[in-house]
Order: structure tokens, then C-alpha cells, then sequence
């Protein structure tokens, strides 16, 4: 078994390492549709499919393989003889783990400021200036938090001064489009 042990460790070991590289980036089984129409709970599909997956077979093999050796090491016979059930146990919860896990994680959206729709319509103040072909950043007072430091980009004709009070009209992404505040325009002569 010890050379069982070792060749699960080194498996899991290199898949690991070699996802932490960028290796295999979409490799896991993702869940589409599944669960819907026939009484099944998406979240239930979700984890039976996750035993597919790239991520949980290299931590399951990752840990099964680390258990095992650590329980031989052990060395008492009664530990040795319940190994491989207990190393099986052991990688089985890690691979569910790390794929429960990272399936949380790619929920999350990075890079994008939550609730950005609600930014719409705000004011805030220039910190650096905004041209058609310069972005700068808006600085948006937030009740309750203090302010949010945007990138802000502007569609604008005129240049937009560091200082100067800004409507944001839309948000894309992280950045801020912001045009002036009504009442900082310049009065239009008629």
C-alpha cells in the first residue's frame, strides 16, 4: 500500500500544482441546465457531478495519499489496517471541499463593483481629470462607509478639472462614465 500511497500523493500533488500554474483552467465539469424539469435540486446535481471534476479527483488524491502515509507512519497495526478506509474517507471529504469551494468562489464577481447600477445618478468629486482620451478617478461619497474611489472615464467635449463635481450616467464594469453636475455646467446663453 505504501507505494500506493506515494503515487496518489505525487498524482494529486502535480495536478495541483499544476492548476495553481494555469494549467487545465476550465478542466471541472460545470453545471448548465441539470436539475431543471426533473425534480432535482440543481444544488444535489451540482455535487454528484462535482466526482467528475478535475479539482476533486486531484485533492482526493492528494489527500488520500498524504492520510495514508501519516497513518503508516503511525505505525500501530490497528491504525495500519483501518488506513485505507480512513485515507479514502479523508480524500473523498477533501475533493468534495475543494470543489464546493471553488464552485463558491467562481459565484463571485471580481473586478466589479457590487450594486454599480445603484451608482447611477450619484455625484461625486474629480480626484484626477477626465478627458475623451484620458480616464481619471471619481471619488462618490457613500452613506454609511464614507466614499468609493472609481476609475472614471467621460464623454464629454470639454475637459473635466481635478475638483470639479460630476454626475455618473453609467457604470461599466469598474468605471465610472460621469459627465458634469447640473450645477457646476456653465449657464448656456440663449
Amino acid at each position: 500500500m505504501f507505494a500506493v500511497y506515494v503515487g496518489s500523493l505525487l498524482f494529486g500533488g502535480l495536478l495541483i500544482g499544476a492548476s495553481f500554474l494555469g494549467a487545465g483552467h476550465d478542466a471541472d465539469v460545470h453545471v448548465g441546465d441539470a436539475g431543471h424539469g426533473d425534480g432535482h435540486d440543481q444544488s444535489t446535481a451540482s455535487a454528484w457531478l462535482a466526482l467528475l471534476g478535475i479539482r476533486f479527483w486531484s485533492f482526493a488524491a492528494a489527500f488520500f495519499g498524504l492520510t495514508g502515509l501519516v497513518l503508516r507512519a503511525l505505525g500501530s497495526s490497528t491504525v495500519v489496517a483501518l488506513a485505507p478506509f480512513i485515507s479514502a474517507a479523508v480524500g473523498v471529504a477533501a475533493g468534495l471541499g475543494a470543489s464546493a469551494t471553488f464552485r463558491m468562489l467562481a459565484r463571485d464577481t471580481i473586478g466589479e463593483v457590487r450594486g454599480a447600477a445603484a451608482l447611477v445618478g450619484r455625484e461625486g468629486r474629480l480626484l484626477l481629470p477626465v478627458d475623451r482620451a484620458q480616464r481619471g478617478k471619481v471619488r462618490v461619497p457613500m452613506p454609511g462607509s464614507g466614499h468609493l474611489d472609481l476609475v472614471a472615464e467621460s464623454d464629454h467635449v470639454a475637459v473635466l478639472a481635478a475638483g470639479s463635481e460630476v454626475l455618473i450616467v453609467e457604470v461599466r464594469g469598474n468605471v465610472a462614465v460621469v459627465e458634469p453636475a447640473p450645477a457646476s455646467e456653465p449657464a448656456r446663453r440663449s
